[in-house]
């Protein structure tokens, strides 16, 4: 077996043993030698030499002729072949050449520096074929074995190399091929039977005068779909961590609906009494329904996407579910840099950052102390950590807890090492603080002393925040409408349908969505359609698709309690529950603006 920076194996075959020796005495120096003076035993050489580079071999010799003899060792080896010829043997020279059985010839006696320089070109030959070999190899059981497409582009973006593409150019392969530096794509498939994720790594390199592209497409989908579910996964384990606090803190909003709500009925003819009971009621509610729509919007499955924003902003929209971590035992208080810097990586894996290391702030205490979380602006974070250069914000999540040695600090980072009791924590929360953070070109860093409590940095890169477009003021109907209400709730339908009457409005109201559709199919016409999404018949949906189909202009609004349901997922205006009577009319005053916008575009 040939080694790696090992000289060429040379086989040397001649029936006259002075001349064996002569060439070897000549070439031993820059080769390894095999020698022998039958071409029948070099036969059996190439055979067990699957590495031999080149063969010098007389044509004059009894058993087989040279011409022949590397006939037959052709068919064992892609070894060059040069021949040795006398006096007589032209002709048999001239046919091996013609042959393609030997790559040159000559003469004896020979002259020692062309020999050698004979040898040297064609053991440079085999070796180039040898490295073009491996690399066809190589690219061949990448493209078979790996379960990527690999495929081979010219300038123009037409396939050399690889299967054929069914959707023809791709503009981007054009333009990086145009470019000096690779790329990297991730292209997202929103399909009926499920998403699916595909990362395409594009390289381009050069031969010649001629421009390539080597393109590399990985289904990515079971990658990103395990990603989801992880993240998922600790989501949930946040929101069990919450439970507690938000049943105790419910248990008190309901007992202040209650309990105002039969001092009200008691004080029916007072209206002033009655009016600071109803209000009290509406104010516990609103309470209620904003830690609802913060939980539904936390845990609610997505995908992975880098924002812009600023961690205060978010640190502040979450801040219900950070008191709630605190079970009532612990204080919880903030410092944030004003002005505030932006930054850009997943908002919810910010969120579930956030949370997570407030948990754990939360247990490093034995029921009491301070949580504390702040952020800062760093205008060259080298100065604290040298992997760092720039300007970045530090948001900082300290306790006044027991605090760590310098064994703990070492292994928090390792997943699933975690110091709580069996159960109680995976020991994940941490890592992916730390995964989160690098992966938006930041990191995480520790500060923390027994006794002393502990302070964790994360640190994020400024980015210079976009501007936000001025917010423009609906101009829906300021009129009477003839709407078309559609839940199958009654108590839902009789408020609603009573906010809308007390506004002006023309109802009519359905508890059967198959009902309204065949009102609508049959010819009937109204200004807007409000549908419940979650409905035994057909689901909201469903019933904005029939409208559309029907009723091309009538604008539909899906009044949902599902977080998940979002207007760009399914391109309708949605409403979430609970809502005041305000925020249905203004609603309704947008959904109609849009339509009419569409319309007149």
């Amino acid at each position: 077996m040939d080694m790696p920076g090992s000289p060429p194996l040379l086989l040397l075959v001649d029936d006259e043993p002075e001349i064996l020796v002569a060439l070897g005495d000549l070439l031993e120096d820059r080769y390894r030698i095999l020698s022998t003076a039958s071409p029948v035993e070099a036969l059996e050489l190439v055979r067990a030499h699957t590495d031999i580079a080149v063969i010098v071999s007389d044509q004059r010799m009894p058993e087989l002729t040279g011409s022949q003899f590397l006939a037959r060792a052709r068919q064992m080896t892609d070894a060059e072949a040069i021949l040795l010829t006398g006096y007589a043997d032209l002709s048999a020279v001239v046919a091996a050449l013609n042959d393609g059985a030997i790559s040159g010839y000559a003469n004896k006696p020979w002259d020692a520096e062309a020999l050698i320089a004979m040898v040297a070109a064609a053991a440079d030959r085999y070796a180039l074929r040898q490295a073009l070999a491996f690399e066809r190899a190589a690219f061949r059981g990448l493209a078979d074995g790996s379960g990527d497409v690999v495929t081979i582009l010219d300038q123009h973006g037409h396939v050399v190399r690889g299967a054929t593409r069914p959707n023809g150019i791709d503009p981007r392969d054009l333009a990086i091929l145009g470019q000096g530096g690779s790329d990297d794509e991730d292209r997202h498939l929103v399909q009926p039977w499920g998403d699916s994720w595909t990362h395409i790594r594009r390289i381009p390199f050069t031969i010649g005068p001629n421009r390539y592209l080597l393109k590399i497409e990985r289904d990515d989908t079971g990658r990103r779909l395990a990603e989801r579910r992880h993240h998922q996964s600790e989501k949930l384990e946040a929101l069990g961590t919450l439970s507690g606090g938000i049943a105790h803190d419910f248990n008190n909003l309901l007992a202040a609906i209650v309990g105002n709500l039969e001092l009200a009925e008691r004080r029916i003819d007072d209206r002033d009494r009655l009016r600071r009971y109803l209000d009290a009621a509406s104010e516990a509610a609103g309470r209620g329904s904003a830690i609802t729509r913060r939980l539904l919007s936390f845990s609610r499955q997505r995908d992975l996407a880098a924002e812009i924003f600023r961690p205060d902003d978010v640190i502040r929209s979450i801040e219900e579910l950070i008191v709630r971590t605190a079970a009532g035992r612990i204080r919880v208080a903030y410092d944030f840099a004003e002005p505030g810097w932006s930054v850009k990586t997943d908002v919810g894996q910010f969120e579930l950052a956030i949370l997570n290391l407030a948990i754990n702030a939360r247990d490093a205490m034995d029921g009491s102390g301070t949580v504390r979380i702040g952020t800062a602006n760093i205008d060259d974070a080298g100065v604290f950590l040298p992997n760092l250069s720039g300007g970045f914000v530090r948001i900082t999540v300290s306790d006044t807890g027991s605090g760590m040695d310098s064994a703990v600090r070492e292994r928090v980072f390792e997943p699933f090492f975690t110091t709580k009791a069996q159960g109680a924590g995976t020991g994940l929360g941490l890592p992916m603080v730390r995964a989160m953070a690098r992966a938006a070109g930041g990191d995480v860093t520790i500060d923390s002393e027994v006794g002393r409590g502990t302070h964790i940095h994360l640190w994020l890169p400024r980015i210079e925040a976009r501007p936000t477009p001025a917010a423009q003021e609906s101009t829906g109907p300021t009129g009477p409408l003839r709407l078309m209400l559609v839940e199958d709730d009654s108590e839902v339908r009789a408020v609603v349908a009573a906010q809308l009457e007390a506004a002006g409005h023309s109802i009519v109201v359905h508890d059967s969505a198959v009902q309204a559709v065949a009102m609508l199919e049959a010819g009937d016409r109204f200004d807007m359609v409000l549908t419940d999404y979650a409905m035994p018949d057909l689901s909201g949906i469903e019933v904005a698709a029939r409208v559309r189909a029907c009723c091309p202009d009538t604008p539909v609004l899906l009044i949902t309690g599902f977080a998940e349901i979002g207007d760009t997922q399914i391109g309708v205006p949605v409403l979430t529950k609970p809502f005041t009577g305000d925020q249905l009319l203004t609603a309704i005053a947008n959904a109609s603006a849009a339509t009419a916008d569409s319309v007149s575009g």
